[in-house]
């Protein structure tokens, strides 16, 4: 339509409509913008079938890398010499990229997932420090095990465990390839004997010993999660309700057996970076607390980091509302920084903390030699962007120690000296991914960017406006005959 066949109505009708429009237009995207942003990425976040952040939660898309750190036990024959103390040498990594996959997964009409969840390990020849062939010294767990199932039974009972243990495998420590320790197993005849003897007071689930037997690819190893999905409160997104089908572990009383926190797969969007930030950790059936602690950076992104603190893995010690950590059928309490978790792991004399004893009493340390806790080897941190809730580190550390107990009724542990032997820590890192870290700022700066076109849109209705209201004070809504004049002579 040529507009020189317009009437000046019809000009000033498009100039100031068209203003109009872009200025209203403009104006609802300034103001309401934020509000349909905000709507679109929770949408995206949702753990539903179809979103972005479901495909990714299904199966992770960036590498897991987990880690492994052996402390070889070099002066185990001078456990009862008074002057010696138990010496460790720390071997590593053994690294293994993590793979995670989701099955059996039930949706319920509450607005939770439940799921198994397969791990599957390869092992990384090129990011480790050494050869699963390497060789390891260390307690003999199942000997540890027994021991102290047994060491509250009377007298005659001990006398026949001594006996078993004296002519059926029984032995303070031992030497095993480090790639059989860790998944593959290794034939004990202890473990030989048990099985054959089938007690119900001595429980071995396994035929061949190693510290994740029977866990690499298995499908319901973990146990089964239950967690929101964001649909009924984003805030509550990736948090557990249940875990093997029950809101408390059993492992400790309550609150402490609570099943609470986020499995790290999943964190809501928004969150309070001066709050604290709950973990669940399945190797140490238990949730464990992080506080914030500075910020980190990376691809342009600055992330909330949350570590674990004295706090953390403290029994009563210091902090009295962490004493249901502590079963009260235990004589004495671990001291601080050290948690027990024997009825998470068979019943084993296991205890956990962060590697080489980082914030724990000072008494373990001193008991051994070795140990070098280090803030930024050793710490146990998240960071996440708060406002997506997008991890750009995860570097969960936990350290599996055992206790060894002198006991006079049995010949192995008689005249032994009592003290946490620290068996390997391990490390999940996963880091983020410089794609993944593209999508995390479009995320952050799509309320910005819809913000700058509403500005830009009002100020693109002005300009109709100013241009309506100056042809309007200069009355150039129509050319006059000079003016068609001039065109043609110029």
């Amino acid at each position: 339509m040529c507009c020189n066949c317009c009437s000046v109505t019809q000009r000033k009708a498009w100039v100031y409509g068209l203003g109009t429009v872009f200025v209203v237009l403009g104006v609802l995207m300034i103001v309401m913008w934020p509000s349909w942003s905000e709507s679109i990425v929770n949408k995206n976040l949702l753990l539903v079938d179809g979103t972005e952040s479901y495909a990714s939660w299904v199966e992770a898309p960036i590498p897991i890398y987990l880690s492994f750190y052996m402390f070889n036990w070099t002066n185990p024959e001078q456990i009862r010499n008074p002057n010696v103390k138990p010496n460790f040498v720390e071997t590593g990594p053994y690294v293994y990229l993590e793979k995670h996959l989701k099955g059996n997964i039930t949706h319920h009409e509450n607005g939770t997932v439940s799921y198994y969840e397969k791990r599957s390990w390869f092992f990384d020849e090129k990011r480790s420090k050494g050869s699963l062939d390497d060789l390891i010294t260390t307690a003999h767990p199942i000997t540890a095990t027994v021991a102290d199932e047994m060491r509250h039974s009377n007298k005659l009972i001990k006398k026949v465990i001594n006996f078993m243990l004296n002519r059926e495998g029984g032995m303070l420590f031992t030497t095993q390839k480090v790639g059989a320790s860790i998944f593959t197993g290794y034939d004990d005849r202890l473990i030989d004997f048990l099985n054959l003897f089938n007690t119900s007071k001595i429980n071995i689930p396994y035929t061949k010993f190693a510290w994740l037997a029977d866990r690499n690819q298995s499908l319901e190893y973990d146990g089964r999660f239950t967690i929101h999905t964001g649909e009924k409160d984003i805030s509550k997104l990736g948090y557990l309700t249940h875990w093997n089908g029950r809101n408390e572990t059993g492992f400790y009383p309550a609150p402490c057996g609570t099943v609470n926190g986020t499995t790290g797969d999943s964190f809501p969007p928004h969150m309070d970076v001066n709050e604290e930030l709950t973990v669940f950790v399945t190797d140490t059936c238990r949730y464990m607390n992080l506080k914030p602690n500075g910020t980190l950076k990376r691809y342009g992104l600055t992330a909330t980091e949350w570590v674990g603190t004295e706090e953390t893995l403290d029994s009563g010690e210091n902090f009295p509302n962490q004493q249901c950590f502590c079963d009260p059928k235990m004589e004495q309490c671990p001291k601080t920084g050290v948690v027990e978790c024997k009825k998470c792991r068979d019943n084993a004399p296991i205890y956990a903390s962060f590697p080489h004893f980082y914030l724990a009493d000072e008494s373990y340390r001193n008991a051994i030699t070795g140990m070098n806790p280090d803030y930024e080897k050793h710490r146990f941190r998240l960071a996440i962007e708060p406002i997506t809730g997008i991890p750009l580190q995860i570097d969960g550390r936990v350290q599996i120690n055992l206790m060894i107990t002198p006991d006079p009724d049995y010949d192995i542990y008689r005249g032994v000296k009592e003290f946490l032997l620290p068996l390997f820590w391990f490390e999940q890192s996963v880091p983020l991914t410089e794609d993944l870290a593209k999508k995390a700022k479009l995320v952050i700066n799509l309320e910005s960017y819809g913000r700058y076109f509403g500005i830009a849109l009002t100020c693109l209705g002005g300009v109709f406006f100013i241009t309506g209201i100056t042809l309007t004070l200069t009355k150039r809504w129509k050319r006059s005959p000079n003016d068609d004049e001039d065109m043609l002579t110029n």
